[in-house]
Parts: structure tokens; C-alpha cells; sequence
């Protein structure tokens, strides 16, 4: 994975100018499509693409999940409790023993193309991600703008750089191994903060049997599960570049109230224009 280190807020700018133009140039040099870049920001540029499922082990969760099958029968415990208390329905949602009646007639099958055919359990699993339910999805945004508020805005206090990932998926994808990583979005019912932060998901997986196993997304490039010609970039900013880059973005309408809407962040919102940005 290529690691990039900018100085400022032109460079990378300038960086995503150039991955837009080497997405164009390898689409017309090899006649086919290539998918959209996706951006990822951490707060840290030592934290990797780490899930919160795999972030939950062993603070949140006592055990770590990485089969298909133990997670679903997780959240198919959750859903009565989900649907009293908010009052939503996931009817399209099975039991677990349903579930894994459906799952073993999919065998042999890819991951993706079983949860396209029940696409109610896809909009479970974004509705849980997005409400802090502990996830195999990997989150990014279509916009690299909001990546970067991402980054900065829950940036680690110690942090010397934050990071912001870029991902280029090649329509060619490697078939010589079981492993699979697939892209969910943007066209899902879900929480109104997905269509506002740009949101799409990744999973990564690996098929064992009639089940199938969560891969960690480091490992995504040494097994080609981005494509022929795929990229996986990492872009580190200088931390101290903080207050002036938001500020930047606030004024692009990108902050807290902007992406989730909701009245804690519009006071977070407010807050940060009259103790961070006025001088």
C-alpha cells in the first residue's frame, strides 16, 4: 500500500485530482470499467482498516466474531428488542434457522450475490452499523471532503498525522481464491445519514464450507481482492493543520450538523464556529 505524506491542504487536494485522472486513464487503457474511489478517514495515522467488530474484542464483545453464522445469530437475537424499542420492522429479516436454511442452499455461491437476493438483511446490517451495533461493514464515503472531516474531527489528541484512505476497485477481480471483497451502496433504505455522508460499505470475506469468514480489510491488497489493477492508498496530514482544514470544510457546509442532523451535532456544530474558528 502506497503511504503519502501532505503538508497541506492543496496536496491533497492535488492527490485526489491525480487518483481521478488514474482512474480515467486505466479505464480507457484497459477497455473496461473501474469502480468509484471510496475514502476512508482515521484520526490517527498509526490506526488501520479496522471494523468495529473487530475493535470490539474483547472490551465489547466476548468473543471475537469472525464466522458469518455467529454474528447473524447475534443480530437476529437483537431484532425484537431493536423493533419494540424503535418501532421500526425488519420483516424481511429470518429467524436464524431460516437463515441458515437459506445460506446453505446459496453454497458455492458469492456473499454478495446472496445478500442482493434478501436485501432486507443488507439494510438490517447498515442500520445496526450505523447505531453503534458492533459490524463487519467497513464504512467510506464517496467524498473525499467528508473523509477528511472524519479524520479530523475525532482526531486522537497525541496524533502527530490523520490518515485518509483511498480505494480503487478494478471491475477485474481475481477468482483463484475463495476470498471476496464487495462494495454495499449507494442505493439502500437506511438511516438519512447515509445519503448525507455519501456512505458505502465493504465486506470482506472468506467462504469455509457453508459458512463464511470475515477477513480483516488489511489484507486486501496481498490476496487481489481489489481487482487486476486496484489501488489502496494512504494519505497522512499533518495534525496541526486541524482547526484551519475545518474550518475550510465548514465553510463547504461539511461539518457535524451537516452529516448527522441531529440536534447534539448542531450544537457540536456551533460550538466549533465560536470557540475553535473565531479569532
Amino acid at each position: 500500500m502506497e503511504d503519502t505524506k501532505l503538508t497541506s491542504w492543496s496536496d491533497f487536494e492535488a492527490e485526489i485530482q491525480k487518483l481521478n485522472h488514474l482512474r480515467e486513464q486505466r479505464e480507457r487503457d484497459n477497455h473496461r470499467t473501474f469502480g468509484e474511489l471510496l475514502f476512508r478517514g482515521l484520526g490517527r495515522s498509526e490506526w488501520g482498516l479496522e471494523t468495529t467488530l473487530e475493535r470490539s474484542y474483547p472490551l465489547e464483545s466476548s468473543d471475537e466474531t469472525t464466522s458469518l453464522r455467529q454474528y447473524y445469530r447475534k443480530i437476529a437475537a437483537s431484532k425484537p428488542a431493536v423493533e419494540m424499542i424503535t418501532g421500526k420492522r425488519w420483516d424481511e429479516v429470518p429467524n436464524f434457522p431460516e437463515f441458515e436454511r437459506k445460506l446453505q442452499g446459496h453454497h458455492g455461491e458469492w456473499l454478495d450475490l446472496f445478500l442482493n437476493q434478501h436485501i432486507g438483511i443488507y439494510e438490517y446490517l447498515i442500520y445496526l452499523r450505523h447505531h453503534g451495533f458492533p459490524s463487519p461493514l467497513l464504512d467510506w464515503t464517496a467524498s473525499p471532503y467528508v473523509a477528511a472531516f472524519f479524520a479530523f474531527d475525532a482526531m486522537d489528541r497525541s496524533a502527530t498525522h490523520v490518515s485518509v484512505y483511498a480505494l480503487l476497485r478494478d471491475s477485474m477481480t481475481s477468482h483463484s481464491s475463495d476470498a471476496h471483497l464487495f462494495i454495499v451502496g449507494p442505493y439502500v433504505r437506511s438511516d438519512p445519514r447515509h445519503y448525507a455522508q455519501q456512505s458505502r460499505y465493504s465486506l470482506s470475506v472468506k467462504q469455509e464450507g457453508h459458512d463464511y469468514h470475515f477477513l480483516p480489510h488489511e489484507q486486501v491488497k496481498p490476496t487481489g481482492l481489489l481487482g487486476a489493477e486496484g489501488e489502496l492508498v494512504k494519505f497522512n496530514i499533518e495534525a496541526s493543520k486541524r482547526s484551519q482544514i475545518l474550518r475550510h470544510l465548514d465553510l463547504m457546509n461539511i461539518n457535524s450538523f451537516s452529516l448527522f442532523g441531529s440536534e447534539d451535532s448542531l450544537i457540536r456544530t456551533v460550538a466549533r464556529r465560536e470557540c475553535l474558528f473565531r479569532t
